[in-house]
């Protein structure tokens, strides 16, 4: 997700964003909302289960699902929230001027994450990095922000090492938002869909920021994936 798509969200709803096609969830899900086959390898920080952050963001999603037109979206499990930290590679970006530098082209993405993993071994990251809530996008998405300037920074620049260090940089590398995903849009949203929703996520936006005002993420790792459903620490 990038700062363009967010600032645009009314317009990306309604399925006219250029460039930004509203159809087939990112070619992750089926029309009726079941995942697809989409292997690859990232860096995330997963939520931990039990945890005041993880409680609250089930909780979102729960109330999403009550709000939310029918048949607009898929909602992913629990057991799969996480921030993605750094993109590395997957199906999509196989046969793209985006594959990670000086790497054989394939899907075994367990193979390919050893490579990664070694290219990253001494990248000492912080135990955690603080942000806050920014944004609820769309009816699916929490958009962060470091909590202070001090904070993004730091988490910058540990994506700007990953870059050299793994050999991919996306063009939205510097506009890139982080994310937690609970869920994937399916259609276009009609105009009063659109205008419900906005007011429904100023009203959620409150009171998540009432009971959780800094998230505290943890310690990225290196998972593969088959799908969206599940990531696999490497």
């Amino acid at each position: 997700m990038e700062e363009f798509l967010i600032e645009n969200e009314e317009i990306f709803l309604s399925g006219e964003l250029k460039g930004y096609p509203l159809k087939n969830a990112e070619n992750k899900f089926d029309h009726i909302g079941r995942p697809l086959p989409f292997p690859g390898c990232s860096i995330i920080s997963k939520i931990p289960i039990k945890s005041d952050l993880f409680f609250e963001i089930k909780l979102l999603q729960s109330k999403y699902r009550d709000f939310n037109p029918d048949k607009a979206y898929t909602y992913l499990p629990d057991t799969s929230f996480h921030m993605t930290f750094f993109d590395c590679c997957n199906i999509n970006t196989l046969n793209t001027r985006y594959w990670p530098r000086d790497i054989f082209r394939d899907n075994n993405y367990k193979n390919i994450s050893k490579v990664l993993s070694n290219r990253i071994k001494d990248l000492m990251f912080p135990e955690k990095f603080n942000l806050k809530l920014k944004k609820l996008f769309g009816g699916y998405s929490i958009v962060l922000e470091g909590n202070t300037k001090k904070d993004e920074k730091i988490i910058r620049d540990y994506r700007n090492k990953l870059s050299t260090l793994l050999g991919i940089r996306f063009e939205n590398h510097e506009t890139y938002s982080f994310h937690i995903t609970l869920a994937y849009i399916l259609r276009k949203l009609k105009d009063d869909e659109i205008k419900k929703l906005i007011i429904y996520n100023s009203k959620l936006l409150e009171g998540f920021f009432k009971k959780i005002p800094i998230i505290q993420i943890k310690k990225p790792e290196l998972c593969t994936f088959e799908n969206m459903y599940e990531y696999k620490s490497t």
